[in-house]
């Protein structure tokens, strides 16, 4: 019957019993399946994790510029992962860097919230870090 009507026999449930089989055109069915495979990675977006470092005595235009910069990551549905460097005795001072990193999160609570804590690194290269996440 497959030969008459010019198409292919194809096992549908081989493991079936009895085991199911169908006609159609099975080199149109596999453009479909890639065709729809195609289609639906285009749609997919894939988050990345970008990293914006700072150090505690940052000016107010640059930090107005990192603060642009990262809306723009945000719009983009990516993670941002903030690293405050504090370098010297600015280690002495860590609710200073506490207050700039709650004044960043205060910026950006309109299109991001903080996941999980602030993680203090003091081993090595010292800093402060925060996770950012698009709303």
């Amino acid at each position: 019957m497959a030969r008459r009507q010019d198409l292919d026999l194809v096992l549908l449930a081989p493991n079936g019993d009895p085991p199911v089989a169908g006609i159609m055109d099975f080199g149109k069915w596999l453009y479909e399946q890639k065709s729809k495979a195609r289609e639906s990675k285009r749609k997919q977006h894939s988050t990345e994790v970008r990293e914006m470092r700072m150090k505690m005595k940052i000016d107010t235009h640059d930090y107005q510029v990192k603060v642009k910069k990262m809306r723009e990551f945000l719009d983009h549905k990516d993670r941002i992962r903030v690293t405050l460097i504090i370098r010297g005795r600015e280690v002495l001072h860590l609710d200073l860097a506490h207050k700039l990193l709650d004044r960043l999160t205060q910026d950006l609570s309109d299109i991001a919230r903080v996941e999980g804590r602030p993680r203090v690194v003091l081993e090595g290269r010292k800093s402060i870090q925060i996770m950012l996440v698009p709303r």
